[in-house]
């Protein structure tokens, strides 16, 4: 009987941390990354190298979406952490990318 409580406890403690580790690293890339943009880009007609590295949101994306997943196994609405995560870390994602194919 303890067994039934744990996992779904469990599952919701976890799914609420990856959810806030991924939401906060795609708050904090996004706004660096925005502003990095915004420096980066006027400069790349004059200099052919300068691009964001894509490895920070795709970290961030895959702790939104292990939280997503580990939501599915606690019976309360914890999902909206991840949701959160993974939509804040598509934005830098979209911007490295559009940095890398500009070039």
């Amino acid at each position: 009987m303890r067994a039934e409580r744990l996992i779904p406890n469990t599952a919701w403690f976890l799914s609420l941390l990856l959810g806030q580790a991924s939401l906060l690293l795609g708050l904090m890339v996004g706004l660096g990354w925005t502003f990095a943009f915004v420096v980066i880009f006027p400069q790349q007609r004059a200099a052919a190298h300068g691009a964001l590295p894509i490895e920070p949101p795709l970290i961030g994306l895959a702790l939104g979406a292990v939280g997503l997943l580990l939501s599915r196994f606690c019976q309360e609405p914890i999902a909206r952490f991840s949701v959160a995560g993974l939509i804040a870390n598509t934005v830098p994602l979209i911007l490295a990318l559009l940095l890398l194919f500009l070039r």
